[in-house]
């Protein structure tokens, strides 16, 4: 029994929360970096999404300022979700277990925040593994949609679920992510969307940097862009379902600025780039097909 004289544990200003799945270096790694930031109240909460062998033995040396929570496999929705609801705190920071977040990322992004629960904040990612032309190719198209939805203004229609923040009772009033998808694949495009809907504001943060270490293979990039078209298709029968007039589809100038967006950038030297920019959107088609046919039944078990 807690004895009722003993001071009561302070509720941390912020909670950093991570969902993982069978990436025990991966975690370790997010970990150290997490408990470097320069900030002078906060946890982190590591939701285990079914992992085999559980994770627990990986976030045990960082306790007690890491909590570990196993949940049976439900994807990275559901398992921020249960993050969020098992947090006092006033902020929800959110990132993967593959980033490494830069010392003052927490701390900028929550001063960003300010407080304001209509205010979702997005920090800009940088790829950490530049000789990786398949993770290049998908960082560079990350970049594209920030520029094309306009981040910097503030018209970006949601922000990665790797460099997010919000307040909590925000996130709850909202309702969370929905859990309903499985994959991690337009979840954090879907909340937004959301958000937008009721009257949020996004605000974009280009000093809260966070580096990702995506290693990926030319299966591995298809793999992901095609769960990036299986979202889509997901995402769609979702606004049907609540009637939304947010856009489903883009016009045809954007593909164009797609496809041209590395070699604007880079010049010749974005060639490459562009033709896996174009791969992308082959796997993406392919994988909202596919969907289309199978009417994308939740997965028992998600593909990283």
């Amino acid at each position: 029994m807690r004895d009722a004289s003993a001071p009561k544990a302070a509720i941390p200003e912020a909670a950093i929360i991570v969902p993982s799945y069978n990436r025990p270096e991966q975690l370790r790694r997010c970990l150290g970096a997490l408990l470097a930031q320069d900030h002078p109240s906060f946890e982190v909460i590591v939701v285990d999404d079914g992992s085999s062998p559980p994770l627990a033995g990986v976030c045990a040396p960082f306790a007690p300022r890491v909590r570990y929570i196993r949940q049976d496999n439900a994807g990275p929705a559901a398992a921020r979700n249960t993050g969020a609801a098992s947090t006092k705190a006033a902020f929800i920071a959110l990132t993967d277990d593959d980033c490494l977040p830069r010392p003052d990322w927490l701390a900028t992004l929550q001063a960003a925040h300010g407080g304001d629960d209509a205010r979702l904040v997005g920090g800009r990612v940088e790829n950490g593994l530049p000789a990786d032309r398949f993770a290049a190719a998908s960082q560079s198209l990350c970049d594209f949609l920030y520029d094309y939805f306009g981040a910097s203004s503030g018209k970006m229609p949601f922000f990665t679920s790797n460099n997010m923040g919000l307040g909590r009772a925000a996130f709850e009033k909202l309702g969370g992510f929905d859990k309903t998808f499985p994959l991690a694949a337009a979840e954090d495009r879907e909340l937004g969307l959301r958000w937008r809907e009721e009257g949020g504001e996004s605000l974009y943060v280009p000093n809260a940097v966070i580096d990702h270490f995506h290693a990926m293979t030319l299966r591995k990039f298809w793999r992901q862009h095609s769960n990036y078209g299986a979202g889509a298709y997901h995402l769609h029968r979702v606004l049907d379902a609540r009637r939304s007039d947010q856009p489903k589809r883009e016009p045809l100038r954007f593909y164009l600025d797609l496809l041209t967006w590395p070699v604007r950038q880079r010049g010749l030297r974005g060639t490459g780039q562009m033709v896996l920019m174009g791969l992308s959107q082959v796997a993406m088609v392919n994988g909202f097909a596919r969907a289309a046919r199978r009417g994308f039944a939740p997965a028992a078990r998600r593909a990283r």
